[in-house]
C-alpha cells in the first residue's frame, strides 16, 4: 500500500514538471513601429547635438528636422507588424527529469526512510511490545512471553536460540543452559549450537570450561575443524589442560582463517608464544644429581615476584567527566574491564564498582578473569574501558556512559575518563 501511494505522488510530480518542457514556447519579436521610433529619436538627438555645436546652420537644421518628423509620421501611420516565433520543446530535459525524479526519490527513501512505519501490521506488532514504567521495552515480559510460546510449541529452534541469547544478555545462565540444551536436542549435529551451550555452561560455572563445556568444544571441532571460534576456544581448553602442543597446533591452524587481520594474528601469536614457553618449561630435563641430603629450596625474591605480576597487569585510574555527573546516581554500576582486541567478546578481566567510588585506581590482572581459559596474561595487547550502567546490566545499552582505548600493553598505567554516551 505504501509503494502505491509513493508511485502516485511521483506521477503527480512528473505531471506538473513535464508539460512546460514539452510545450512549444511562443516568442514575440519587437514591433517594427517601436523600432522606427527608437531610431528616429537617436537621429533627432544627433541632429540637436550638431546644431548646438554650430556644425550646421539654422535653416539646414529646421529642414532636416522636418524631414525626420515627416518620415516618422509615415512609418507610424502604417500598420504595425508583429512577428511571432516558437521555441522547440526540450525533449532531452523531459527525459532526464522523468528518469531522475523516480530514481532520486526511491534512492533517498531507501537510505533514510522507513516504509514499515506506515504499515498497519507493523503498528499492531509495536503495540504488542510490553513496556516498563519509563517507556522502555520490558525484556523480562518479552522473555516470559517467548517462553510461553515455546512451551506450547517446543519444536521451534529459532525460538530456543532467541531465548538462549536473551538469557545470556540478562546474565541468567541457568536459563541459557536450558534453552541452548533444548536447541541442541533439535539440532544435535550443529557445531555452533555446541559452542553456544559450552559458553553458557562455562558462565554458569563461574567461567570454568572444564568438564562438559570442554567436551562440547572438542565435539564441535570434530564436526567443523576450521571453525574460528572453535579453534580459538579449543586452543584455550587445551592450554588449560596442559596440552600445549595441541593448543599451539590449533592456534597455528587459526591464523590463515583470520583474513590477514593484523590485530587478531598478533594476539594468536602471543598466545602461541606463551604456550611454547610453558611447553619448554614443562619438558626441560635436568641431569641426574648425586643422592644427598635434601636441601630446602631457595624461595624466589618477593621483589622479582612482584615485578612478574606487575608485568602481566594494567593499572587503571578511572574518573567521570564533569559534564556527565548530572546524568548519574551515586549507586549506578560502573564496569571497568579489559577485553581482547578481537575474538571472543568476553572480558579478560573485569571489576564492578559504583559511581560513588569514583575516581578510583584499580589493577586489572588474572585474578579478575571471568574464565580461567581467558586471562589477561595470555594476550599481548588489549583494549580497556569503563562504562556506567544505569540498569546494572553487564551488557552495554543505549544511554550508558563509557570510554574505551585500544592497543594497551600490559605492565602499563592508564587513565580513563568516562566522557561519552553509548549509542547502538
Amino acid at each position: 500500500m505504501f509503494w502505491i501511494y509513493a508511485t502516485l505522488l511521483i506521477i503527480l510530480t512528473l505531471w506538473v514538471l513535464l508539460p512546460p518542457l514539452l510545450k512549444k514556447s511562443m516568442i514575440e519579436e519587437d514591433d517594427r513601429r517601436d523600432q522606427n521610433i527608437h531610431i528616429a529619436k537617436e537621429q533627432l538627438a544627433e541632429l540637436e547635438t550638431s546644431f548646438s555645436n554650430k556644425q550646421m546652420g539654422e535653416d539646414e537644421y529646421l529642414s532636416r528636422r522636418d524631414e525626420l518628423e515627416q518620415a516618422l509620421y509615415s512609418d507610424v501611420a502604417e500598420t504595425s507588424e508583429t512577428t511571432v516565433n516558437y521555441a522547440k520543446p526540450s525533449y532531452i530535459g523531459a527525459v532526464i527529469v522523468a528518469l531522475l525524479i523516480p530514481l532520486i526519490s526511491v534512492g533517498v527513501y531507501s537510505q533514510y526512510g522507513n516504509s514499515q512505519a506506515a504499515d498497519p501490521e507493523m503498528a499492531k506488532i509495536a503495540k504488542k511490545v510490553p513496556l516498563t514504567a519509563d517507556g522502555k521495552p520490558d525484556i523480562d515480559a518479552m522473555v516470559l512471553g517467548l517462553r510461553r510460546k515455546l512451551d506450547a510449541n517446543p519444536n521451534n529452534p529459532e525460538g530456543w536460540y532467541m531465548m538462549g541469547r536473551s538469557y545470556m544478555a540478562l546474565k541468567r545462565y541457568k536459563g541459557a543452559v536450558e534453552a541452548f540444551g533444548k536447541l541442541l536436542e533439535l539440532q544435535p549435529n550443529d557445531a555452533k549450537v555446541m559452542l553456544f551451550l559450552a559458553d553458557a555452561e562455562a558462565m554458569q560455572n563461574r567461567g570454568s570450561m572444564e568438564g562438559h563445556p570442554a567436551e562440547l568444544v572438542e565435539k564441535s571441532l570434530s564436526i567443523e575443524p576450521n571453525s574460528i571460534t572453535g579453534l580459538w576456544l579449543g586452543g584455550m581448553v587445551a592450554q588449560k589442560q596442559g596440552k600445549h602442543s595441541l593448543a599451539i597446533k590449533r592456534w597455528t591452524s587459526l591464523i590463515p582463517l583470520l583474513d590477514d587481520d593484523a590485530t587478531q594474528i598478533a594476539e594468536i601469536k602471543g598466545m602461541i608464544a606463551d604456550s611454547k614457553r610453558k611447553l619448554s618449561a614443562g619438558t626441560t630435563v635436568t641431569a641426574p644429581q648425586a643422592i644427598t641430603a635434601p636441601v630446602a629450596p631457595t624461595p624466589p625474591s618477593l621483589n622479582d615476584s612482584a615485578k612478574s605480576v606487575a608485568a602481566q597487569s594494567i593499572v587503571v585510574t578511572v574518573s567521570l567527566a564533569d559534564k556527565l555527573k548530572s546524568q548519574v546516581k551515586p549507586t549506578d554500576s560502573v564496569f571497568i574491564y579489559a577485553k581482547a582486541m578481537s575474538g571472543p567478546p568476553m572480558p579478560l578481566a573485569a571489576k564492578r564498582i559504583q559511581v560513588k567510588d569514583l575516581p578510583i585506581t584499580v589493577t586489572l590482572d588474572d585474578s579478575l578473569a571471568m574464565m580461567p581459559a581467558m586471562k589477561l596474561s595470555a594476550f599481548p595487547n588489549v583494549k580497556i574501558g569503563a562504562r556506567v550502567s544505569k540498569s546494572g546490566n553487564a551488557i552495554g545499552a543505549n544511554g550508558d556512559l563509557y570510554t574505551e582505548i585500544s592497543s594497551v600493553k600490559k605492565g602499563t598505567k592508564q587513565t580513563l575518563v568516562i566522557d561519552s554516551i553509548l549509542k547502538k
